[in-house]
This record gives C-alpha cells, sequence and structure tokens, in this order.
C-alpha cells in the first residue's frame, strides 16, 4: 500500500501477512513488534505461565480412584499423552488467546469503519470472552469523547526505518491521539514504547504532533477496560530507539553465526 506523508512524499510499503513482514522498495525494514520482541525478554512472564498450564491441564485430566489419595486419568491416557498433553497445554492456551485477540480487533476496526462510513455495522461475536472484551472498548468509547480518524493504519520511519499497524487514530477528547488495542493480562511496560514508536510515524503522515499514546485493554473475564495514556511520547521513543539499534545488533550478528 502506498503510504502518504504530510510533506507529499510516499512510500510502497509492502507487508506479508503471514510471515508478518514489512518490506519498502523490496527491502525488509523491521516491524515495531519484532523489534520489541526480540529485544526485550519475557521469561520471568511467560515460563510460571507456561507451568501454570500444564498443572491447570493435568488438573483436568486426572479423576479421584477408589483408592485414597490415589488417582487415574480421564479417558484411559497413557503416560506418554499425559506428559504430551502438559508440554503443549501453553500452546494450546496461547493459540486461543491469540485467536480472542484476532477477534476482537476485527470487531473493533469494523466498528471504527462503519463509523467513518467505509464498512457494514459488525456483529458481535458468540465468543463470550471475545464479547466480554468489545462491551469494555464499547465502554471506554462512552465515557470520552472520541473523534476516529482511521483504523488499522499502516505506517513507516522515513527516518528510523521500520514499520508496523497502529490500531487506531483519533482525537480522544480533543486530543490527537493514537491507540493500541490488548486483550493481554495486562498492560506491561513496553506497550507504551510500541505506541511511541507509532506516533512518531503517525505525525510524519499527519504532520501535526501526537498529544495522547493510550494503550487500551479490554478483560475477556469482567468486561472492563483499563486505560494508560502517556503523554512522555519523546522519551519513550528514545528508548524504543535504542532497542532499534541493539535488535539490528542483534540480527547482525546471528547472521555471522550462521554464515
Amino acid at each position: 500500500m502506498k503510504i502518504e506523508f504530510h510533506d507529499g512524499e510516499s512510500v510502497d510499503l509492502e507487508f506479508n501477512e503471514g510471515k508478518h513482514q514489512y518490506h519498502v522498495d523490496g527491502e525488509f525494514v523491521p516491524a515495531v513488534t519484532s523489534v520489541l520482541s526480540t529485544t526485550i525478554a519475557k521469561q520471568q512472564f511467560l515460563m510460571p505461565w507456561a507451568v501454570k498450564m500444564g498443572a491447570e491441564w493435568f488438573k483436568s485430566k486426572v479423576e479421584p480412584s477408589v483408592r485414597e489419595n490415589h488417582y487415574s486419568f480421564k479417558g484411559d491416557l497413557s503416560l506418554d499423552e499425559v506428559v504430551d498433553g502438559i508440554k503443549r497445554a501453553y500452546k494450546k492456551k496461547s493459540a486461543g488467546a491469540i485467536d480472542l485477540g484476532r477477534q476482537v480487533h476485527e470487531w473493533c476496526e469494523q466498528a471504527i469503519l462503519w463509523k467513518l462510513g467505509q464498512a457494514e455495522i459488525p456483529s458481535m461475536p458468540s465468543n463470550e470472552e471475545a464479547s466480554n472484551s468489545i462491551n469494555a472498548f464499547r465502554d471506554w468509547v462512552k465515557q470520552n469523547e472520541v473523534e476516529w480518524m482511521a483504523a488499522e493504519q499502516r505506517v513507516f520511519s522515513r527516518t528510523h526505518k521500520y514499520a508496523g499497524t497502529v490500531d487506531a487514530v483519533a482525537r480522544v477528547n480533543d486530543e490527537f491521539a493514537v491507540i493500541d488495542f490488548k486483550t493481554s493480562a495486562r498492560i506491561y511496560e513496553e506497550y507504551h514504547l510500541q505506541v511511541a514508536a507509532y506516533a512518531k510515524c503517525i505525525e510524519d503522515i499527519y504532520g501535526e504532533p501526537v498529544e495522547g499514546a493510550y494503550i487500551l485493554r479490554f478483560d475477556k473475564e469482567s468486561g472492563e477496560f483499563e486505560a494508560s495514556k502517556s503523554n512522555h511520547i519523546d522519551t519513550d521513543f528514545l528508548t524504543f530507539s535504542g532497542l532499534l539499534v541493539g535488535y539490528r545488533g542483534l540480527t547482525k550478528l546471528r547472521s555471522r553465526g550462521k554464515g
């Protein structure tokens, strides 16, 4: 797609959805999310979560035996099947979370495009958790003055050569803002680096400074929203820029290791 900047210049940004990769003029440019996932480790959160998923799966597959303090596996599972189930439990949970996030993002995108007169009003999904998240989004909109400007907008940094897709651009309570939607368990600190990177691209596209960078988390259980707005976009972008340098250094290092 063609990205038009405020000064009349444009670039052709290609996006490979399957590989989640961006290219400009045939050259690879890193995605904002790839930069962050490569340079910021989440093992302190992911490992305990993966163990918890395996333990919960195991607990769901055992049942009390006729003998006290003895248990058997439901469905006559073999020991190998139990071990495999424990190992794969976090992957199934993760796949489900990804699908939930996709449903919520798609609904929000269509709702914004409907407001802009570019799509039909979307129907609510049958998935209860997705519906809860969507209702959280609707509550946030009701509690704020929101003038939507774009949804799922592709962005590219001419200066720093990275790309991405920001969930929404809008005027929120009369402030020019970028917004990223999350269905995660919490708001992680690096999310603010993500929206700061988007904000700098949006400023170059619209020719207007971004005043607010929002993280909107929609809770799939309670149906409530958590909104975190950053007014420290410049500071957060400096941090992202440093990580971008680190990302490129790591990429070159790994390429040398394969040679």
